[in-house]
């Protein structure tokens, strides 16, 4: 057992450096996305504060530009002026979020957005070390704060990925995605289904939905995964907002 497993490392550490010598996109800073993202008809709301932790894909590497990363979708899509932070980092994983993004968090903000997890599927992180790693990730935000973890995406997605490192990747990202979907659940953070509402569309139409590495989204790609993250967002700061209230139904993207 414990040969078939080193075996497998291996052969997925090879499919990696493979898939790395791709071509590569240009990345931008994502802090170009920082800034007051307006909203029409809204300019005299206060702007909500919202801060995005993450990988390549939460800051936005892929898009032609800072104006079409996810962040800046999902906020124009708010409707309402957004005050945006991006601590994003491409490669990072779980446990660079904790260590190197979480501390630069400043404050209270009104909406944090997670999306993790992609790295650690191709990178072999161990599911318990994962599990730790997020759970104290979520614990460590400020408490009261509305969170949005986003889901492990379709990692049977990226043509970049060859087999049998897609098959393998997709069952890891699955592993890893429930795990998330379980944390959020026990914290009382919002979880968008990322990989189950964004799937499809990529894998029928991925030229149109992947960037220029066949890896990460296009704009076209991040505005599917906008649509979907806007949702389960609204839902996190309407319950956040009315706590009095009876919670919301949750969105079809969360489950």
């Amino acid at each position: 057992m414990a040969v078939a497993v080193v075996a497998v490392a291996g052969l997925l550490a090879i499919e990696v450096a493979a898939a790395g010598g791709g071509a590569k996109l240009t990345e931008y800073d994502p802090h170009l996305a920082d800034g007051v993202v307006g909203a029409d008809g809204a300019a005299s709301v206060a702007p909500l504060r919202v801060v995005w932790l993450g990988d390549s894909t939460a800051a936005g590497v892929g898009a032609s530009s800072a104006d079409q990363a996810v962040s800046r979708q999902v906020a124009r899509r708010l409707g309402r002026p957004v005050e945006l932070e991006v601590l994003a980092v491409s490669g990072a994983r779980v446990a660079d979020v904790l260590d190197q993004q979480l501390p630069a968090l400043d404050g209270r903000p009104d909406l944090v957005l997670v999306s993790v997890g992609a790295n650690d599927v191709t990178h072999l992180t161990a599911s318990a070390t994962f599990r730790e790693q997020y759970g104290t990730l979520l614990d460590r935000l400020p408490a009261g704060v509305p969170v949005v973890a986003i889901g492990v995406p379709d990692m049977g997605s990226p043509t970049r990925l060859a087999q049998p490192l897609r098959t393998l990747s997709v069952l890891r990202g699955e592993r890893l995605d429930g795990l998330v979907r379980d944390l959020a659940a026990s914290r009382g953070a919002a979880y968008v289904n990322l990989a189950r509402t964004t799937g499809a569309a990529f894998r029928s139409d991925p030229d149109t939905l992947l960037a220029g590495d066949r890896y990460h989204p296009s704009d076209a790609g991040y505005a599917v995964w906008a649509d979907a993250i806007t949702p389960v967002a609204r839902w996190a700061l309407e319950r956040a907002a009315h706590p009095e209230r009876p919670a919301p139904p949750v969105p079809a993207e969360s489950t």
